[in-house]
């Protein structure tokens, strides 16, 4: 069944005599919404495009405001309006589908399958220079995955456009795990306009009523000043004002004759809007009939399509249904939809009807043509419905369906893959089928490694080469020979067994002509190869790169941008690793791979660390110790080495949670580099702590043991500072072994040139006095007062008074908030509780928690009040 538009439906509907679209409660109490609308229009010259998001209860009168809005705007602006329907699981771009039939570019992208292409098409509308356009997405709170991703896409780039993204729901339905309110909560706050609608006040339910027969303090008392709710009650004609919206639905419907009310019926269990020749297939409607639900307000008819003027019309008839006549309604509507029709909402008819063939027929569809569109919650939705008729399908095409369902809760990081896919394999070794076990192995070890079950993993990934070694050269092969490889390197148990694992798989994935299999093999063997010192291995990188950007393979187009930023910066070659991170991040966000993105920001944060660019550096990475634990362990390493320089009574804690992690994780790549972190904290604080000691010895001689070549070179040195470490381990970077080795001025000239001014000091403070002193300069600008204050002593202690400069963070406090912190930094001074704010912006509540915790250091106070009397005192909020 076709979805259709709404785009200026309005005027039709006045053109052709049917009851209008806008309703006469818009002339009351919504002035001032109306101005903001408008002010944002005539304000896109100066502060460009603007999010405005429009929130409250069901019934408020949302879809009214923007009715009135556009009337009054649609002569000067172009108007995309696109709506989202109430299906049991969301509709991929439903929303955008009904855009596409006013916009042909935008239906030419979506045909195409190109969601990348219908991304940046929406851009261009919006960036229309002539006139502004508004992109209107209604009832956003059943907005599928790829619909979020899209208004995610937009409204990170909206204020570089002429245009406003506006987008309306009900914030009663948006809980603390709805998607929606996560998305929101990552709306930049400089371009984000938020409108919450009010009930009507008596005097406007007075006025509604007018001289009805209907008993004001009643009928508000009832309503609670709902509109939706008060035009009902004065529409149905019933003298006792009916008790819920329900009821006065039900009361209209009594009005009309038995032929309407069937058509009313059926009607509300179509989600969204149903086709006449769909009614016309189903029932005998007579226009008449028709003509008596519409003049009754219950509905409406545009563009050959019906529907109810508000959902919760369609709620209300729908609920009154026998459970026996809504199963009938729906087998009616999904016999007659079309097999063609959008896989999601035959899924949806066969779920209500309750045709459990149909379901078995239509699920795995859906759910893979919402896989597609990368809507994996959705995806998830509908594989989760087909589960307790599974067992009804074929052996095999269980499997299958298992395979694709973990993935997808994979992609999620969800446990329950693990179960998923150990059933799986189950299958696949009851009826023999070799090939298919291998792959659905080589899986099972990528989600195993995920959680860390790395023993299982390697077994399984054995027992997949095992296996298709026989069937020569695949692209399964490869893939498995590759994993394996991966998994080698990162646990650092056999490096050379890595690389010869990684060679053989880039072997069999040229001759096999697999694209995807060889461009993952490159990236693997190249990076291994790197990571021994080999030059060479950044190339095949670069050529994995460049296979995925033509292939199209945006998760694996971003791991390698990530690997080239992770070997430039092992050479702290740190524009080239800039470069390629920024890259990353693009590409995660244009392609809409959060987990890959938050890892890029991750990795940002420490080149910004690097680079002396504190605060930014702590901003990026407080944005992501809520993502995956790859991102999360980085941007914990982050803030615990910023703590722990600048001397933060919070640095112990910051240092447990990343350590904690990073034993997590198991992996030495991992574990070093925190390692140096936790020794850099012992020698400031002059802490003899016995057990983090003891795990630094263990890193040590795992490190050793393995051969590892120390890119990194801080751990090596921080060990040499603690007195654990005499000589210079072989393979460590120059760039720390010189000072190691007493050629402290040529480290010091090679951290210049790279401008990378923390490190730079460390090796000035083994210099001349002069040169300490120099060093001192560079941490009291850098902030790193606890740094400061340790070399100081040093040289106070030789009989050398060094003068105290102004620190960077003491002088860019001030200004050094991000917009999300200045925002919480205002409902702090409100008084207002994390659990609030995380409410108020639509965060997690750990998110809130972040941001006040990175508001209290910045500001160097020790609480929330302190915090707000220390951004009065600096003028950063307004004095009481």
């Amino acid at each position: 069944m076709p979805r259709r538009g709404n785009v200026r439906a309005s005027k039709s509907s006045r053109d052709n005599g049917a009851t209008p679209r806008r309703s006469y409660v818009l002339l009351f109490e919504r002035d001032s919404e109306i101005e903001t609308l408008n002010r944002a229009v005539g304000d896109l010259d100066s502060l460009g495009g603007r999010v405005i998001l429009i929130r409250g209860e069901a019934g408020i009168g949302k879809s009214a405001l923007i009715g009135q809005f556009i009337s009054d705007i649609e002569d000067r602006a172009h108007v995309l309006f696109g709506t989202c329907d109430d299906l049991l699981t969301p509709q991929p771009l439903g929303p955008i589908w009904d855009i596409a039939r006013e916009e042909t570019s935008v239906a030419r992208s979506l045909s195409d399958g190109d969601r990348r292409a219908v991304m940046e098409v929406l851009l261009d509308l919006l960036s229309r220079a002539l006139r502004p356009t508004l992109l209107v997405l209604e009832d956003t709170q059943w907005a599928g995955e790829a619909t979020l991703d899209i208004i995610k896409f937009l409204a990170r780039r909206i204020a570089q456009t002429n245009g406003l993204l506006i987008l309306t729901y009900r914030d009663s339905e948006v809980d603390a795990s709805h998607p929606l309110r996560q998305v929101i909560g990552t709306l930049p706050p400089r371009s984000l306009i938020r409108m919450r609608l009010n009930r009507f006040s008596t005097e406007a339910t007075a006025a509604i009523i007018g001289d009805r027969p209907f008993d004001l303090a009643t009928v508000h008392s009832l309503t609670n000043g709902n509109p939706l709710f008060v035009t009902e009650v004065v529409s149905s004609g019933v003298e006792a004002a009916p008790t819920s919206v329900q009821d006065s639905v039900l009361a209209r419907a009594l009005k009309v004759s038995t032929g309407a009310r069937q058509i009313l019926d059926l009607v509300s269990v179509v989600p969204g809007e149903a086709d006449l020749s769909l009614i016309g297939k189903i029932l005998d409607v007579a226009d008449s009939q028709l003509d008596e639900c519409v003049r009754q307000g219950l509905l409406r008819i545009d563009y050959g399509t019906v529907t109810f003027p508000h959902e919760l019309q369609r709620r209300a008839l729908e609920s009154s249904l026998s459970s026996t006549d809504r199963r009938r309604l729906n087998a009616l509507v999904l016999k007659q939809i079309s097999a063609n029709a959008d896989p999601s909402l035959l899924a949806h008819h066969a779920r209500e009807a309750g045709d459990i063939q149909s379901i078995i027929a239509h699920a795995p569809k859906a759910a893979r043509a919402a896989s597609a569109s990368k809507s994996t919650r959705e995806a998830v939705a509908h594989f989760r419905a087909l589960e307790p008729h599974l067992a009804q399908m074929p052996i095999s095409e269980q499997a299958d369906i298992l395979e694709d369902w973990a993935l997808e809760e994979y992609y999620l990081d969800d446990v329950s893959s693990l179960t998923l896919v150990d059933r799986a394999i189950e299958i696949r070794r009851s009826v023999g089928e070799d090939q298919a076990l291998a792959r659905t192995l080589t899986l099972a070890a990528r989600i195993m490694r995920s959680h860390l079950k790395n023993a299982d993993a390697l077994a399984y990934l054995i027992d997949a080469v095992r296996i298709l070694e026989p069937y020569g050269a695949t692209g399964d092969l490869a893939q498995a020979l590759s994993i394996r490889a991966l998994m080698n390197w990162l646990s650092y148990e056999d490096i050379p067994m890595a690389l010869l694992l990684a060679e053989q798989a880039t072997a069999v994935a040229v001759e096999s002509a697999d694209e995807i299999a060889t461009l993952i093999a490159l990236e693997i063997e190249g990076a291994i190869m790197y990571s021994g010192g080999d030059q060479r291995g950044m190339s095949l990188v670069e050529e994995g790169l460049r296979l995925a950007q033509r292939g199209r393979y945006a998760h694996e187009e971003v791991r390698a941008l990530l690997n080239l930023a992770s070997m430039s910066g092992d050479d702290r070659n740190i524009g080239r690793a800039m470069d390629f991170v920024r890259r990353a991040h693009d590409t995660a966000i244009r392609n809409e791979t959060p987990a890959l993105e938050a890892t890029a920001r991750s990795m940002h944060s420490e080149y910004l660390l690097w680079t002396g660019a504190w605060l930014e550096a702590e901003n990026a990475a407080s944005e992501s110790v809520d993502s995956s634990a790859e991102s999360a362990t980085l941007s914990w390493r982050v803030l615990a080495t910023l703590q722990t320089r600048r001397g933060r009574s919070t640095a112990r804690s910051a240092l447990t949670r990343m350590w904690s992690l990073a034993q997590t994780a198991q992996q030495l790549t991992v574990m070093e580099p925190a390692a140096a972190v936790l020794a850099e904290h012992m020698w400031l604080t002059g802490q003899d702590d016995t057990k983090w000691k003891s795990d630094l010895r263990t890193v040590l001689a795992m490190g050793l043991q393995a051969g590892r070549p120390w890119p990194s070179g801080a751990f090596a040195f921080w060990m040499w500072k603690l007195g654990l470490l005499d000589a210079v381990p072989e393979g460590t970077a120059d760039f720390y072994g010189w000072i190691i080795r007493g050629d402290y001025a040529k480290s010091a000239q090679f951290w210049r040139k790279r401008a990378i001014p923390y490190e730079e000091g460390l090796a000035l403070m083994h210099g001349s006095e002069n040169e300490q002193i120099e060093a001192v300069r560079i941490f009291e600008q850098l902030g790193a007062t606890a740094t400061a204050a340790k070399v100081r002593r040093v040289l106070q202690n030789q009989g050398v008074v060094v003068s105290r400069g102004k620190s960077r963070s003491t002088r860019d406090h001030a200004a050094g908030l991000t917009a999300r912190q200045a925002e919480v930094l205002q409902l702090l001074a409100e008084n207002l509780t994390n659990a609030e704010i995380a409410d108020r912006l639509f965060v997690s509540y750990r998110t809130a928690e972040n941001h006040v915790s990175a508001i209290l250091m910045k500001l160097d106070v020790p609480t929330r009040g302190a915090a707000v009397d220390a951004a009065r005192k600096r003028g950063i909020l307004a004095a009481r």
